[in-house]
């Protein structure tokens, strides 16, 4: 069981790139993203996913937020790509959404303290919101 949470948390491998894994996770995102078209409720169960995959990785790779841990980038790019077919809007988002992840503003910041999963997660759910809100107003 360790052995599928693991390979889901660092994203089926992409978080083992040797540069850049958050990126990387993130441009696999937006292709799965553009692909699938997911509803809301699914991306939310992604979410709810990610909470418990990611908090385990951390046990078991011994390490908060790990840099391997893309899991969370598919979640936040998913949410910034939300119901977008446009590739110039899907490249808005992809920009926004690594903006926001990377520079951390408040309170994107202070997401990152909470325990576990939930650290893990939640200031890249909230990016992915920023990002798509920012695409919808542009779009």
């Amino acid at each position: 069981m360790n052995s599928l949470i693991r390979f889901v948390a660092i994203g089926f491998g992409c978080g083992y790139a040797p540069y850049f894994p958050g990126t990387v996770g993130s441009v696999v995102a937006v292709f799965i993203a553009y692909l699938y078209q997911f509803q809301l409720w699914q991306i939310a169960i992604f979410c709810l996913v990610g909470i418990f995959i990611c908090g385990r990785a951390e046990t078991i790779l011994q390490e908060h937020d790990s840099s391997h841990i893309v899991f969370d980038e598919f979640c936040g790019m998913f949410i910034a790509a939300w119901q977008l077919a446009n590739p110039m809007a899907l490249i808005v988002a992809f920009i926004l959404f690594r903006f926001f992840d990377i520079v951390k503003p408040y309170p994107i910041n202070k997401l990152q303290s909470l325990p576990g999963g939930w650290g893990v997660m939640a200031d890249d759910i909230t990016a992915g919101v920023a990002a798509r809100v920012l695409v919808w107003l542009v779009f």
